[in-house]
């Protein structure tokens, strides 16, 4: 077995209250069939079974180091954390609820040794879930049902998309995406994760993520399905429950890319920003659909 210092990557899991999918999670990484790996999980003071469920692990298999905070510090720093542990010489992060097939690591690391102006590279993503089960429904009767689907269906990302010629049309591009930040979940060469990393805390860090790294180089996209993203979250809870569960207000959570505007701004520039002013505005209003989206549930 290798030791940790000559770990080809590193997987890492942030994980909070994950009991339902930890088991499976763990096992189907340790017998992916690629064995050069670290796996660091670091659970964010969870209140469920998750902590019992990573020590058993970590008693069994030595790849794997496990950390558990006291208290839920938040997302954005339970992925630095993992990322600032990282000894791998790549690295990625993976949802606890997310499946990783065979051969995803294996391909995309040939991706990045073959192209060093390749800073990220991910396989195509199939959603999977009760929210998928809805949209495949082949007859939906209501109106509200109809309207659901439609909403549903437009901010659902159903497609990876690699990028190419200039740095301006790729940050465009990749604003437009807003529903695709699985890309975040692909692998990097970790020097470079490490200094395009977004740790500031707010909402759409894996977004803004994503665009930094447009900075250091292309994203590649293999045309082959290797990821299976679990469709849970906003659709499924409710857009508002959820951002209260973060702490936030009403009126934090109807303008909650407000902070992400400014980052943009300041990490970006000015000129950048009104280049690109009206995806902003389309985007700072988006809490206003999500708030119609909750009505409408409500009501249902």
């Amino acid at each position: 077995m290798n030791t940790q210092n000559s770990n080809k990557i590193t997987i890492g899991i942030p994980v909070y209250n994950g009991e339902e999918f930890l088991i499976e999670k763990i096992s189907s990484i340790l017998n992916l069939g690629y064995d050069n790996f670290e796996l660091i999980i670091s659970d964010n003071g969870s209140t469920d079974s998750t902590k019992k469920i990573c020590e058993e692990f970590a008693l069994k298999d030595k790849r794997i180091r496990f950390f558990c905070q006291e208290e839920n510090l938040g997302p954005n720093w339970n992925f630095d954390f993992i990322l600032k542990k990282a000894k791998g010489e790549y690295f990625m992060w993976t949802a606890v609820d997310d499946k990783i097939l065979p051969r995803f690591i294996e391909k995309n690391i040939s991706v990045l040794e073959n192209n060093m102006d390749i800073v990220c590279s991910v396989s195509q993503v199939k959603p999977y879930g009760k929210k998928t089960e809805f949209l495949e429904e082949k007859q939906t009767t209501g109106f509200f049902r109809k309207i659901k689907k439609k909403a549903i269906r437009s901010f659902t990302p159903l497609k990876n998309y690699s990028t190419s010629g200039s740095y301006e049309k790729n940050i465009r591009m990749y604003l437009k995406l807003r529903g695709h930040q699985q890309v975040f979940y692909g692998i990097y060469r970790t020097k470079q994760i490490k200094e395009i990393f977004v740790a500031d805390d707010f909402s759409g860090f894996d977004w803004l993520t994503m665009l930094n790294s447009l900075k250091f180089g292309d994203v590649y996209v293999v045309n082959d399905i290797l990821m299976h993203r679990y469709d849970g979250g906003y659709s499924s809870k409710g857009f508002f429950n959820y951002k209260k569960s973060l702490g936030l207000n009403f009126f934090q959570a109807l303008f909650h890319y407000i902070p992400f505007t400014k980052l943009f701004i300041k990490k970006f520039g000015i000129a950048m920003f009104f280049k690109n002013l009206d995806l902003f505005i389309l985007l700072n209003l988006e809490g206003f659909f999500y708030f119609g989206v909750d009505v409408i549930r409500k009501i249902k």
